[in-house]
């Protein structure tokens, strides 16, 4: 009934817009899935199984298709001029023929074999696997020459060596190789499955189809057989504290919803603006490290910010205004001019670094090193004003174990002595932009051992934690659903 009755409401406000909503399809999901039944389906536990989860990686699949649609026919809000062409096109286009076409559903690489369910597999997905049972189908193959004409003649002029394999010869062993990888996943019983007509299975299975003893309920006995446990995929995670664990200790809710089933948040600005920022930054040092500082020069960083945005854009499906480009650009020439032309003490610039640790990987990507002698310091750059000291104690203390995260990691992966961690604010206009911490080992190891406990937490699917936040509640997704439930419990 609150669901009808939403609709209801919904529906009439949409007939007679007057002026535009501050939402549109992706929005207005996020605003339904507070009430019944799928808020239930949210409540379902992570660590349940893939079968129990499915209606709710059903439900994270429709917001990323919904958002990949506003992006495609640049649909922000709903309006009155718009809003019957909008969701004709989303319904009669855009989702028939998704319908049409088929799609795939949600796949964990860590569960290839869920309990309690039969894998569906091609040939080339069942690579490097095993099961204790296979069945096989396509028996009504034959072998087929993938080659174009094209293809062999480039050959006969090209390529001089003699041919592994005759080239009349390779559609057989390609049909044979594939086979045998079909028939080679199986631990303990192979099942080869062919209806009985004249073009199935093929003639090249029959000779070995006909000598196999038919599959009846009388005549197999499960007993004949030791079946194999199906084996555990090791596949360790990767966790970094800027994509996992700040927003694992901000909101465990918000963590469950978009990183563990993975629902497409509502893209803002913010975030596209730090990523040009950083990318052009990027540009810059770059430039520097290939000893070419004559080419940073504000004609080419306005080029290298234009070009980052075109694709920074497109990735994250959003978009910024005028004034905002040209904020981030006079960020970086600001950035660029303050280093008075010296760029002798960088060493390396956007260095990813992973390590693999016991139960998981530690990830990083840091975006400056630089140092003298044998030591080196680490920069992280934050495309904003730098906050006051005394207001802002814990957004600091955030910050500070990110950099001691990142120096942990290039001490221990680069080999490098790390003298001190600096934060570098390319928004401050005036006073100094650099914020620079102590580098201390029990304060590393510290951080290190909070990282270990809340990766443990999140792999043992507790998402019981929910921001105190005013500020993140109310620009979170999933701020309706949440008061629903709050109010529930």
């Amino acid at each position: 009934e609150p669901l009808s009755e939403f609709l209801a409401e919904t529906s009439d406000n949409l007939c007679f817009l007057e002026k535009n909503t501050d939402y549109a399809f992706t929005g207005l999901a996020y605003r339904i899935f507070a009430l019944e039944p799928f808020a239930t389906i949210l409540k379902t536990d992570t660590g349940s199984g893939v079968v129990d989860l499915r209606p709710a990686r059903n439900l994270s699949l429709m917001t990323s298709l919904l958002a990949k649609y506003e992006y495609l026919h640049n649909v922000d809000v709903f309006s009155s001029k718009r809003i019957d062409k909008d969701y004709e096109k989303l319904f009669n286009t855009f989702l028939k023929l998704l319908m049409e076409g088929g799609m795939g559903e949600y796949e964990d690489d860590s569960e290839y074999a869920p309990s309690g369910c039969v894998s569906f597999l091609t040939i080339h997905q069942s690579k490097g696997m095993e099961f204790p049972i296979v069945v096989v189908d396509s028996l009504g193959n034959s072998p087929r020459l993938d080659q174009g004409a094209l293809l062999n003649e480039i050959s006969s002029v090209y390529y001089h060596r003699k041919p592994f394999e005759p080239i009349d010869s390779i559609k057989y062993f390609d049909f044979w190789r594939l086979y045998y990888t079909a028939f080679s996943r199986a631990q303990n019983l192979l099942v080869l499955s062919a209806r009985k007509t004249s073009k199935e299975p093929s003639m090249y299975f029959r000779s070995v189809v006909n000598n196999l003893p038919e599959f009846t309920s009388e005549k197999f006995d499960v007993n004949e057989f030791t079946f194999k446990e199906v084996k555990d995929v090791n596949l360790k995670k990767t966790y970094s504290f800027t994509s996992h664990i700040s927003v694992y200790e901000e909101c465990a809710l918000q963590y469950k919803m978009f990183k563990e089933l993975e629902f497409t948040p509502i893209r803002v600005g913010a975030p596209l603006f730090g990523t040009v920022v950083h990318e052009t930054i990027e540009d810059i040092h770059k430039a520097a490290l290939r000893n070419e500082e004559n080419t940073i020069t504000p004609e080419n960083i306005r080029e290298w910010l234009n070009i980052n945005y075109s694709s920074a854009s497109k990735a994250q499906h959003a978009y910024l205004g005028e004034q905002q480009i040209e904020s981030a650009y006079n960020q970086c020439v600001a950035y660029a001019e303050k280093q008075n032309g010296d760029w002798s003490r960088i060493k390396e610039v956007e260095v990813e670094v992973g390590l693999v640790k016991k139960d998981y990987i530690l990830n990083g990507k840091i975006d400056l090193i630089r140092g003298d002698d044998n030591t080196v310091e680490v920069l992280d750059f934050k495309s904003e004003k730098k906050p006051g000291l005394e207001e802002e104690s814990t957004y600091f203390e955030r910050y500070k174990r990110q950099l001691e995260i990142y120096s942990y990691l290039v001490e221990e992966k680069m080999g490098c002595k790390v003298s001190k961690m600096t934060l570098y604010y390319t928004g401050e206009k005036e006073g100094n932009p650099m914020i620079t911490f102590p580098y201390k080992k029990e304060n590393i190891d510290a951080t290190i051992h909070e990282f270990d406990d809340i990766v443990q937490k999140i792999q043992n699917k507790d998402f019981s934690g929910r921001s105190n936040s005013e500020k993140t509640c109310s620009n979170c997704d999933f701020r309706y659903y949440c008061k629903k439930e709050k109010k529930g419990e």
